[in-house]
Parts: C-alpha cells; structure tokens; sequence
C-alpha cells in the first residue's frame, strides 16, 4: 500500500483542526486529528488526542482503533490486543478487532490464539478472503494440513479465485508436497489478478520468487517481468519493486551493464518513503547495483582465463562472488549464482519436503562438473529473525536450536549431495555484522547475539571438516576482535564485496588447518 503523501497528510491535519476550531471538541474530532498526527509519524501527540477523545466519549471505537494500531506499530502487542478487546466490549461484532488481535498472536507466534480469533471474524464473516486465508496459514503452521486442506475445498467459489486465497492454496499444496500442483495454480491465478487490474503483490512476489529461485524458468521470469511492468502502469514502488527482479535476473546473466540500466531507469524506487512490505527487495536494488558497479570498475587487466566452474549456491550472498574469476583450491574458475530468494538452514534442517528443497535440488540436478559453494545461514544469524528470535519468543533454549538447525542443514546435504562424491565442496560461514546492533536491529543481549554467530560458525567449521569439505571462514575475514564487523570486506550492511572473494583461498581451512593456518 502507498503511503499518504506529505501535502495529503498535512491537508488531513488542517481539516481536523478546521473541525475543532471555535468548537467543543467531540470524540470524533478529536480522533481525526489524532489520526492526522499518526500519518505524520507524531505518535505520541497522536496518542495525547486519543485521550482527550476517549475522556470526552468512553466508548469511542475509532478513538480506541486509533490507539491500538499505534500501540501495535510499538510492538506493545500485550496493549494492542487488550485495546482490541476493549472494542468487542463496546460492539461485539467488530470483525475488524478481531482480524487485528489474530495478526497480532500471529506476529506472537502464538498460533492457538491466533487461530481463535480468526475463527471469531469468520464467524461474523464466513467469506472473509484475507480471514480464510490466514486461517489457512494458522492450521499448517499447528501442523494440521488435512484440516487446512478440508477448509479450503469447502470455501466458496465466490473467494476461491481472489488473491488471498490463492496465497493459501499455493503454501498449502506445497506443505503437502504437491509443489507442480502448486506452481501451476500460482501462475494461473497470478495472470488472472492481472488481467482483472488486482494488483496483489504478495501472490506477485510469489511467484516472481518461485521463477527466479526455480534455476530453469529465465525465459519465462524474463516474459513475465515484462508482462507486469507494462500493467502497472506509473506506480513507483510497484515498477520498482519489479525491477528488482530484473536486477537479480540480469546479474544471474552475467549482464553488469543491464542491472545498472535498469537501475537507472527506477532511481525514485530507492528515494520513496521505506514501508516493511518492500523493504527486502530495496536492499537488493541497492546491492545490485553496488555489484555491477564494483563489477564493472574492477581492475582492467584480464585475468587467467577460467577452466571450470565454481557454483556458488544459496541466499543473496552468493550474488557476491557470481560473475568473477578467481583461483579456487590451484584452478582459476568462474563463478556462477544459483540463487534461492530467502533461503536459510532451519528451511532445510526441517522433516519432510517443502519448496525450499525442492528449488536446492533443482539447481543440484544440473550441476554436472566443477565445485559447489554453500552460502546459507546468515539469514538464520540475523537479530529480528531466524534462531536468535525463535530462542527469544520461548521453546528451545538458543544453544540447542543452533545445534539442531545446524546439524540438520548438514543432514540434508548429506542426503542431497550422496551421488556427488566427486564434487569438491566449500560451506561458507556467516560474516560479522555489518550492521549496528540498534534500533530494530537491536538484539537486547547484544555479547549473547554475536556469541550466537561465532557458535554457529563453529558448528559449520565442525560439520565441513567431519565430512573431508572445506570451509571458507569469512567470519575470521570480517570480525573485529568485538565480533562486529571490521569493514574492510562488507559491500554493504550485509553482504561481502565481490573482490573479497579474489583472496578468499587465505580464508579457506579443511582438516589441514589442524596442522597450521590456511591453505
């Protein structure tokens, strides 16, 4: 969703004080101009005329609305969802509170809850889209995907089609394991929300995930990319949100030159308010773009031509060293991305099939020749997601999670790389943080949180060395003595530049290292 615009927000601010002026101040009144502030990013004066409304009406449901969301965009969970309970109080069929109190428990993990209160909406309103969906959701992650499965063939035609739906449909074929099933489905209700001008991105950024992380879809991400540019029209966070997709694509093509024409061509994308829901993919315009540049202005002299191929398999850090040439265990070779967007070692340490195996093992299959390079678990490392946060809601204390996270990433390469014995391999560890420890990325045990990545760095050096492979330790390259990153490799916050990677045979140990140093 856009955010208001500057001269929209201050247009809204002036007709609430208009309202108030030479006037009582009602509850209503006081609430739009609470609301103006809120747009503003003012919450605190927001919340000072919340109470001046809630003094003057009690029983003010926009006023209480009102709090309650600046409570949640807080992350006071605990008072959003009491404020949300106050407004059932007043009018128990309040569908809206109840959708708010089910993300709220959701953003919790607290899936029981969670799931009440969606089943509370959906009780006052059964054909609820976004409700159903996230039902959905609910019953997969509570591990009961025949329950999820009944739900969703006994919805309405009417909703069937709609773009959350699609959404649920989509993870729930993949939970059971019928991926082609799914994908199918997602192409055909992706083009149809097109073609009726439903411009739903999250069933976009699906489906632009599942084609670029898939290893085999080029031509037909290429089309598709094309096909949605020219649909959505002027919007700017849209065009740009798609030419991120461009951007990774071109550079997966060793095409530098494209990624910074199209980067080019979108330079208001990165100028635009920064809201959560493309946050992800404005990092990658901007890391893009970092790449082809340092691609580009790389020193002219030709190296040794390549005999081989290393590929370089997983997140967005094996972006970074896509493209070059550089010597790798005595042969010069030319590294080449196979990318999964998002990809972290809880994804496949986890029982059974999902999608994230399954785009793995796409890319393994046509790996017939050369060496292979893991860069998978910095995602896992990061301070508001992956196990630190997992430890932090409660369950498994952070010293097993790593354990069990780590040793079941192995467990299933062990599996998938069985019939590759032949295949030199290198894990990557998890860098330094580039970033500083505050604000959002504030972890609270901030000795604890870069224990967590030295820890994890260890069991990734164990698990390489048991099984004869290598592993490049760019934890030592990056780490000051802190354990926060030194600066001399980061391109950006997170990922290491492409010339780190012309020395990174200095920061290769294999069992060798037991008897001095690097090889």
């Amino acid at each position: 969703m856009l955010l208001a615009s500057p001269d929209q927000q201050d247009n809204s601010l002036e007709q609430a004080l208009e309202q108030a002026a030479g006037k009582t101040v009602t509850g209503a009144v006081a609430t739009a101009i609470a609301a103006a502030l809120f747009e503003r990013h003012q919450a605190e004066l927001a919340m000072q005329w919340i109470d001046l409304a809630l003094i003057v009406q009690a029983d003010c449901i926009e006023a209480l609305a009102v709090r309650a969301t600046i409570e949640g965009g807080r992350n006071d969970t605990l008072k959003a969802i009491a404020t949300y309970r106050q407004i059932i109080a007043i009018a128990p069929a309040q569908v809206q509170a109840y959708r708010e109190i089910s993300l709220l428990y959701k953003n919790q993990r607290d899936w029981d809850a969670a799931l009440w209160a969606a089943d509370c909406a959906l009780v006052i309103c059964p054909h609820m889209a976004d409700m159903c969906a996230n039902r959905i959701d609910l019953l997969l992650r509570l591990q009961r995907d025949d329950e999820a499965l009944r739900f969703l063939q006994a919805l309405p035609a009417a909703i069937y089609d709609s773009p959350p739906l699609i959404n649920a449909r989509v993870t729930a074929l993949n939970s059971s394991g019928r991926f082609d099933e799914a994908s199918q489905i997602l192409r055909s209700g992706v083009r149809r929300a097109m073609e009726l001008g439903e411009f739903d991105f999250t069933i976009i950024n699906q489906w632009l995930t599942y084609l670029v992380s898939s290893g085999n879809s080029a031509r037909e991400l290429s089309s598709d990319l094309k096909y949605f540019a020219s649909c959505l029209g002027g919007d700017r966070r849209h065009q740009g949100l798609i030419a991120s997709y461009a951007m990774i694509q071109a550079w997966l093509g060793d095409h530098a030159g494209a990624v910074l024409e199209i980067a080019g061509q979108h330079a208001d994308f990165e100028a635009l308010p920064d809201v959560d829901g493309d946050r992800a993919m404005r990092v990658f315009y901007r890391y893009l773009g970092q790449l082809a540049r340092a691609h580009l202005a790389a020193p002219s002299e030709s190296p040794p031509p390549p005999v081989g191929t290393l590929h370089v398999l997983g997140e967005s850090h094996c972006l970074s060293p896509a493209n070059s040439v550089f010597a790798w265990h005595g042969q010069v070779l030319k590294a080449s991305g196979k990318f999964v967007m998002g990809i972290q070692m809880h994804h496949l340490a986890q029982a059974g099939d999902n999608v994230y195996k399954q785009r793995v093992l796409s890319h393994l299959r046509k790996i017939t020749d050369g060496s292979l390079l893991l860069t998978i678990g910095e995602i896992d490392c990061r301070p508001v997601e992956g196990m630190w946060r997992a430890a932090a809601r409660g369950g498994m204390p952070l010293d097993d999670l790593m354990e069990l996270t780590v040793n079941g990433y192995f467990s299933f390469l062990d599996q998938a790389l069985c019939e590759r014995a032949w295949l030199p391999i290198t894990i990557q560890g998890v860098p330094a943080p580039g970033y500083d420890l505050t604000d959002r990325r504030d972890p609270g045990d901030k000795k604890g949180f870069i224990a967590m990545i030295r820890r994890v760095n260890t069991l990734l050096e164990a698990g390489a060395r048991r099984r004869q492979w290598h592993f490049l330790n760019i934890h030592a390259a990056t780490a000051r003595q802190d354990g926060m990153g030194n600066g001399m490799w980061h391109l950006d916050r997170y990922h290491l530049s492409p010339s780190f990677y012309q020395g990174a045979m200095q920061w290769i140990n294999n069992r060798a290292s037991d008897r001095g140093g690097p090889l």
